[in-house]
C-alpha cells in the first residue's frame, strides 16, 4: 500500500501542488523551497486524537500568504457592499481561504480491506481510495459578522491592512477535519491503520545533556519492545538487587538500633522493622538507561554521530509498530544532516534495507545530498522550488528515466539550482571550459556539467522549475550532421533563460582552429611540441582530434595561465558565456 497522488492547496508555501509519487519519496530543492512544509503536508490527513503532541488546527500563519493577500484584497474592494449589506454570506463565504491536503492511496489484494471505506469513486476501472485534512471555516457567521463590524467602523487600505488582517481572518472560527476525498466521514477506527512519524531537521541538541532526547525515545522504544513476561523478569530481577544491597550494606542494622536503646521493649518493637523492595514503575526504571557509543555517554560523541545514532534509534522503534497499521508514513528532514561521507552512505543503506523489510511504511524525505538520489529510481524525486512542485513520475518517460540514469555525471542539485549552468557534451569542452572560466574571474559562478544527447525533456523540467527565478541554463552541442536535431533544440532558445549554441563544423576541434586567429598561435605555440609545424587547418584538425587528451590538457592549462595571448573561444561557447554573465533580474 502506498500513497500514489497528493494535492496540497494553500499549506503555508504550497499553494497548489498536484503530484504524482512513487513508492520512496525523496524531495529535493533550494532552501526556503517548501520541502519541509511539504513534509508536514504529507502527514495532515493522518492526525487522530492519538497525536496528542500535535495540533491538528492550524494557524493564521499555516495559510497561504498568496491566498490570504488575495482574500484581503477582495475585502478591500468589496468593502462598501459588505458594509451596505450587498452581499450576502453565502458570497462572502467563497471568498474565504481553505487550507487541503488530499491523498490517493493505491492498494492490491488483502490491502484493499483496510480501504474499503475510502473509496469515493471509479477512475479507468480502478478504484480510486482518498483522505482529506481540510482547515475551513465553521462559523462563517461569525467571520461575516467580525468583518462587517472592522469594514463599518474602518476604511480599510493597503495603509492600514496591516492593523487589522488577522481580525480579518479570525481562525479561531475555523476547525479542521479528516474525511474520505469525496466529503464523506472516516471512522477513528479506519484512520487509527494509517499513521505516520515524523522526524524534523532540529536534532543538533540530541543528546547534548544526559536527559536530552536520547533517553525520551530510547525508554519509549524500550518500553514498546517489551512483553508481560519481560516485565515480570524485570520484576523479579529488581527483588534480587534488592536482596543483595541487603546483605552487602548490612542496611537493617542501620535502623534496627534497639540494642543501643535503653528502652526496654526496644529489641522486641523494633525487630519489627524491616526495609522492603519499593518497585518503582517500569517507566522509572528505564529512564535510568541512557544510549551511548562505543562505551561512552552518547553526549560525548560528536554531532554527527548523535545524529546518526537518534535517526536509526527512531527508525528502529517504527518496526514491531505495523502489526495493526496499513500504511505508516515516515518523513525525514535532511538525513544527512553532520553525517560525514562513509556514515551517509551507511544511512542511505540502511534506509533502503528498511524500507525493502517493511512494506506498510512509506518513506518520504528531503535532501541536499547526491547520496539520496538512486539513479535506478529518479521516479522518487520530487523538485520543489519557490513553493511548485514537480514529480519526475509525472514528467518523464521510462525512456526519459534511463537517458537520465545512465549518465555518469548526473547531479540534479546543479543542474536545477545553479544560478549559472552550463551543459555540454565531452571531456574536450569540459577542459576548454573550464580552462577559459579559470581565467575569467567574472565568470566564477558558472557550473559545468557534462551531459550526453537529448537535452530536450531536461530543458522542459528546468523551464518548469526556474520560471522567474532569473536563473540561467546554456547548453553546447555538437552538429555531428543532425539538422533536425539541432532546429528541436533551438526552439528552446530563448536567450533569456535557455541559450542554446550548435557547432558549425561536425566537432569541437575545427571549431576552434577555424576561429579567429587561433590556428596560427596554435600552430607557432605547438608545432615543435605535437608536430603541427607543415600542416595545414585542416591537417592540424584532424591530428588534434585523433590526439591523445594530454595535447588537449596542454593547451587548456596554457590558456588558464594567460599563456595563449590571443586566443578566441569558438563562438558557440562564446555567445553561451557572453550569455551567463548578464546581469540576472530574479522575480522575488
Amino acid at each position: 500500500m502506498k500513497i500514489t497522488h497528493v494535492k496540497v492547496c494553500n499549506y503555508r508555501n504550497l499553494r497548489n501542488i498536484d503530484i504524482g509519487l512513487a513508492e520512496t519519496v525523496a524531495i529535493i530543492g533550494e532552501n526556503n523551497s517548501g520541502k519541509s512544509n511539504f513534509l508536514k503536508a504529507i502527514t495532515l490527513p493522518f492526525l487522530t486524537d492519538d497525536n496528542i503532541h500535535i495540533s491538528k488546527k492550524l494557524s493564521w500563519s499555516d495559510i497561504n500568504n498568496e491566498t490570504k493577500k488575495c482574500y484581503y484584497n477582495k475585502i478591500i474592494e468589496n468593502q462598501n457592499k459588505i458594509k451596505n449589506d450587498e452581499i450576502t454570506i453565502e458570497q462572502f463565504v467563497e471568498l474565504l481561504p481553505i487550507v487541503s491536503v488530499e491523498v490517493n492511496i493505491q492498494a492490491s489484494g488483502a490491502e484493499e480491506y483496510y480501504v474499503k471505506d475510502l473509496s469515493y469513486e471509479i477512475r479507468d476501472g480502478k478504484i480510486q481510495y482518498g483522505i482529506k485534512y481540510e482547515f475551513a471555516p465553521k462559523s462563517c457567521e461569525d467571520i461575516f459578522r467580525m468583518v462587517k463590524e472592522i469594514v463599518s467602523e474602518n476604511e480599510i487600505n493597503d495603509a492600514n491592512l496591516n492593523e487589522v488582517k488577522m481580525n480579518l481572518l479570525p481562525v479561531e472560527y475555523y476547525n479542521y477535519s479528516v474525511k474520505v476525498s469525496d466529503g464523506s466521514n472516516i471512522s477513528y477506527d479506519t484512520l487509527k491503520q494509517f499513521k505516520y512519524e515524523a522526524l524534523e531537521a532540529e536534532r543538533d541538541d540530541f543528546s547534548r545533556t544526559k536527559n536530552q532526547l536520547g533517553s525520551k525515545f530510547l525508554v519509549d522504544l524500550l518500553k514498546d519492545g517489551l512483553s508481560d513476561q519481560d516485565k515480570l523478569k524485570i520484576e523479579k530481577e529488581y527483588s534480587h538487587f534488592f536482596e543483595s544491597l541487603k546483605k552487602i550494606s548490612d542496611i537493617n542494622d542501620i535502623i534496627n538500633w534497639q540494642d543501643t536503646s535503653e528502652l526496654k521493649e526496644a529489641k522486641k518493637f523494633f525487630s519489627h522493622i524491616n526495609i522492603l523492595p519499593n518497585m518503582p514503575p517500569m517507566q522509572s526504571i528505564l529512564n535510568s538507561v541512557r544510549l551511548g557509543y562505543s562505551e561512552e555517554e552518547l553526549s560525548m560523541q560528536g554531532l554527527g554521530h548523535r545524529n546518526l545514532v537518534l535517526l536509526f534509534v527512531l527508525i528502529n522503534s517504527l518496526i514491531g509498530k505495523n502489526s495493526d497499521t496499513a500504511l505508516n508514513v515516515l518523513t525525514i528532514e535532511e538525513p544527512e544532516a553532520h553525517l560525514c561521507i562513509n556514515n551517509t552512505r551507511l544511512m542511505v543503506s540502511f534506509l533502503k534495507a528498511f524500507t525493502d523489510k517493511n512494506k506498510t511504511v512509506q518513506l518520504f524525505y528531503s535532501t541536499h545530498s547526491t547520496e539520496f538520489i538512486n539513479k535506478m529510481n529518479l521516479k522518487n524525486v520530487v523538485v520543489l522550488h519557490k513553493g511548485k512542485a514537480f514529480s519526475f513520475v509525472d514528467e518523464l518517460e521510462d525512456e526519459d528515466i534511463a537517458y537520465l540514469a545512465k549518465n555518469p555525471n548526473l547531479d540534479l542539485f546543479k543542474l536545477f539550482f545553479s544560478k549559472k549552468c552550463v551543459l555540454f557534451e565531452g571531456i574536450s569542452e569540459e577542459l576548454l571550459i573550464r580552462s577559459y572560466i579559470d581565467s575569467q574571474v567574472s565568470l566564477s559562478e558558472i557550473e559545468l556539467l557534462s551531459f550526453h544527447k537529448g537535452f530536450e525533456k531536461i530543458m522542459n523540467i528546468w523551464k518548469k522549475i526556474n520560471e522567474g527565478s532569473g536563473n540561467k541554463l546554456g547548453i553546447i552541442r555538437d552538429y555531428d550532421d543532425q539538422l533536425d536535431a539541432k532546429k528541436r533544440h533551438d526552439k528552446y532558445n530563448d536567450d533569456k533563460e535557455i541559450c542554446v549554441r550548435t557547432t558549425e563544423y561536425y566537432t569541437l576541434e575545427p571549431e576552434i582552429v577555424n576561429t579567429g586567429d587561433n590556428f596560427n598561435i596554435l600552430k607557432e605555440k605547438y608545432g615543435e611540441v605535437f608536430g603541427w609545424s607543415n600542416m595545414t587547418a585542416e591537417q592540424l584538425t584532424e591530428a588534434w582530434k585523433n590526439a591523445k587528451a594530454s595535447d588537449m590538457f596542454t593547451i587548456c592549462k596554457d590558456l588558464a595561465s594567460g599563456g595563449l595571448e590571443g586566443f578566441q573561444m569558438p563562438k558557440h561557447i562564446q555567445d553561451v558565456l557572453d550569455f551567463l554573465s548578464q546581469e540576472q533580474e530574479e522575480v522575488l
